[in-house]
């Protein structure tokens, strides 16, 4: 083991990170990092050092302030913590967030690997994201919650880290709420508190070697801007295996709390509350081919308030409907299937494995609006960050012959990044040929609608990414698979949003869509016929993105 003593005057402390193949660090090069204030461990995490790193990560020194801390590193080449740098500036202070492998209309980490969204909520004109990250390496670990703020949805500004890993475990996954009515009684000067419920993943770290899976909530009292973990954690004691992922929402007809957690396989149960700190076990209930990550919303059918319904999801894009009879959830519909699972694959089952995952929606949004975002699963092998989460999507329950159904669209703010645009409408095939090359780049947001006729593929191409469809078969073919997408006329309309690290695909006024976590190649951003009978009419849009940060 090696040490060195730092001093916190300054913002960061500046750790070089290396580069690492696959989700997670390989055993042996484990390094661990720990951090002793006053003789204490109060951080420590595992680590892969580098003398010529893929990126400069940053821990924040600020919640230390002038204090003397003693760093220590164990494994690996030890004289590597002699690299560590007490900053005011980020070392790729000139080039971060326009690095060219970083999305534009996409949120995205500083440094270091992100995953699942969490904590979604709105309070006083700021949207606040939090999401699962890993500061200190480019795969899964030292699982943190990133926090971002935004006044529109679409430009976003991060801010120091929300929550850290500490002796019950990593931070897994959770959600937000704002507790207007301040019902837990922690709320100060009239101001509501925000709860962060989480999940002390605990043995996952060697800080935490022991320790169980539970459900923890974080407070502030702020307005959302810094957050302590309640002293009283936790709130929900281990119950089953790796329980975890907690969604929190206000029941206004019942006037009660609602969380729902996952248990294991596909197993989710429900839990009640007054005040957001003492809870009741409810009901389990299976959500068919689903796995961790629940999100509980509600929503009017066709936009009738006095039709509103309970939405109870779980990844990947499995849901079912039903309503609340008191204090127990009553389902009025069988598993409906997402997208992701009407898939006929020729490549294999994991192809459903698609980008979109642990999808969240917002608490406290006005006017009844539903927006979620998901993870997308992109591999980025070079750049600070690994990943992003999808745009923003709106949510509404619609009517079908198969009952209510989800419809999920850009939300209309994705407009704001509209940098140019171009249109045509009734043309042939050879119309794409003729689309002036500045309206087109990485960052597109596009809407096809072609005049099908029977027997005859539709295949076109965009950023090199093949896309047909198959109305005989009624299947929509895309790299990863061939999905099951029945129209009901003979227009077949798709919109798609590609940016540096996603392709995200919307049919069938919604009640179709699909992310491909993908990288496409940044010299090819072009939109090409590669089948399309020359009577098939096109009418077609396109706006190009410019980068939401600057």
């Amino acid at each position: 083991m090696r040490q060195i003593t730092i001093t916190a005057d300054k913002k960061y402390l500046l750790i070089p990170v290396g580069n690492v193949k696959g989700w997670t660090i390989p055993a042996e090069s484990i390094q661990y990092l720990s951090i002793y204030q006053n003789g204490s461990l109060v951080e420590e995490y595992e680590v892969c050092l580098d003398a010529s790193p893929r990126c400069w990560s940053c821990l924040y020194l600020e919640r230390y302030a002038g204090e003397t801390l003693e760093l220590r590193l164990e494994g690996g080449d030890e004289s590597l913590i002699e690299l560590l740098e007490v900053s005011d500036t980020l070392k790729d202070a000139d080039t971060l967030y326009r690095e060219p492998m970083r999305p534009l209309a996409h949120i995205t980490p500083m440094h270091g690997f992100m995953n699942d969204p969490n904590g979604l909520f709105y309070l006083n004109g700021k949207y606040h994201c939090f999401a699962q990250l890993n500061p200190y390496g480019l795969g899964v670990g030292n699982t943190h919650w990133m926090h971002m703020v935004s006044s529109d949805l679409m430009h976003w500004q991060e801010l120091p880290y929300a929550l850290l890993p500490d002796e019950t475990g990593r931070m897994y996954s959770g959600c937000g709420a704002v507790d207007l009515q301040n019902t837990s009684g922690l709320g100060k000067d009239g101001i509501p508190p925000v709860f962060l419920f989480y999940t002390p993943a605990g043995s996952k770290s060697r800080w935490s070697r022991g320790k169980y899976f539970e459900i923890a909530a974080a407070v502030s009292t702020d307005g959302g801007m810094h957050f302590e973990k309640y002293a009283q954690n936790p709130i929900v004691q281990h119950i089953a295996y790796m329980n975890r992922d907690p969604k929190v929402v206000w029941d206004d007809q019942n006037q009660n709390w609602v969380m729902v957690i996952f248990l294991d396989n596909d197993r989710y149960m429900f839990l009640y509350s007054d005040n957001l700190l003492h809870w009741e076990q409810g009901e389990t209930i299976r959500i068919r081919g689903s796995a961790e990550c629940p999100d509980l919303f509600n929503l009017p059918i066709d936009n009738d308030m006095t039709q509103r319904k309970w939405v109870l999801w779980g990844s990947t894009d499995n849901y079912m409907i039903g309503h609340f009879e008191g204090r127990h959830f009553v389902p009025e519909t069988d598993v409906i299937e997402g997208p992701t699972h009407r898939i006929d694959s020729a490549y294999s089952l994991e192809a459903r494995s698609t980008g979109g995952y642990a999808a969240q929606t917002f608490a406290n949004l006005p006017n009844g609006r539903v927006i979620q975002i998901s993870w997308i699963r992109t591999v980025v092998s070079q750049g600070p960050f690994s990943s992003c989460l999808s745009i923003p999507n709106e949510l509404r329950l619609v009517s079908t012959e198969q009952g209510p159904r989800l419809t999920v669209k850009p939300a209309a703010e994705v407009k704001d990044l509209r940098e140019c645009s171009y249109s045509f409408v009734g043309r042939g095939l050879e119309e794409f040929e003729r689309i002036p090359r500045e309206y087109l780049g990485e960052a597109m947001d596009m809407t096809f609608k072609f005049s099908m006729k029977p027997d005859k593929l539709i295949a076109f191409s965009v950023r090199g990414v093949l896309i047909v469809y198959d109305p005989k078969i009624e299947r929509l073919l895309l790299p990863v698979g061939a999905y099951k997408l029945a129209l009901k006329d003979d227009t077949f309309e798709l919109r798609v949003v590609t940016d540096r690290c996603s392709v995200e695909l919307y049919a069938d006024d919604g009640k179709f869509n699909l992310t491909l976590a993908t990288v496409p190649d940044p010299t090819d951003i072009s939109i090409l016929p590669v089948l399309l009978d020359p009577g098939i009419g096109i009418d077609f849009e396109v706006h190009k993105l410019k980068s939401m940060w600057e």
